[in-house]
C-alpha cells in the first residue's frame, strides 16, 4: 500500500524555518569527476556520464515537467586547498543543454579551461513531472 502526504509548508516540530515545497532541491549529486566518474552521493540522479574533459550528464530517476529548471554547482580539484572551479556550461558538448530527463554540465577553471575535478556537487531546482 502506497500513503501520500501532500503539504504546501513543511518545517521542524520544534519550530524555526518553515520552507517551501518549491524551493527544495529536486536532484542533487556530489560526485568524483576523475578517473572513473561515480557518484558519492545523490538523489533523484541515476546516473552519470563522462562525455569527456570536464563534460558530464547528469541523469534523473524522475523526469522534470520542463527545461526551466534552475542548475547549481561547484567542484574542488582536489580537497578543499587545491584549486576551485565553476559548473558552467559545456564547452564542445554545444553548450547548457537542459531535458526534461538529463542536463548536460561542464566543469572549468578560469585562466585553464575545462577539467575534471575530483569534488563535483551539482543541486537543480525545479517541478518534476
Amino acid at each position: 500500500m502506497t500513503s501520500t502526504i501532500r503539504v504546501d509548508n513543511f518545517g521542524p516540530s520544534a519550530g524555526g524555518t518553515t520552507y517551501s515545497a518549491r524551493g527544495i532541491a529536486k536532484a542533487w549529486v556530489n560526485f568524483n569527476g576523475r578517473d572513473t566518474v561515480a557518484a558519492r552521493d545523490s538523489e533523484n540522479v541515476s546516473s552519470l556520464t563522462d562525455n569527456g574533459t570536464g563534460e558530464y550528464t547528469v541523469n534523473f530517476s524522475n523526469s522534470f515537467s520542463n527545461t526551466n529548471y534552475l542548475l547549481l554547482g561547484t567542484c574542488l580539484l582536489n580537497n578543499n586547498t587545491d584549486g576551485r572551479g565553476f559548473v558552467s556550461s559545456p564547452t564542445s558538448a554545444g553548450g547548457f543543454i537542459p531535458a526534461v530527463g538529463s542536463s548536460k554540465i561542464g566543469t572549468v577553471q578560469a585562466g585553464v579551461g575545462s577539467l575534471d575535478f575530483g569534488f563535483v556537487s551539482v543541486s537543480i531546482h525545479g517541478d518534476l513531472a
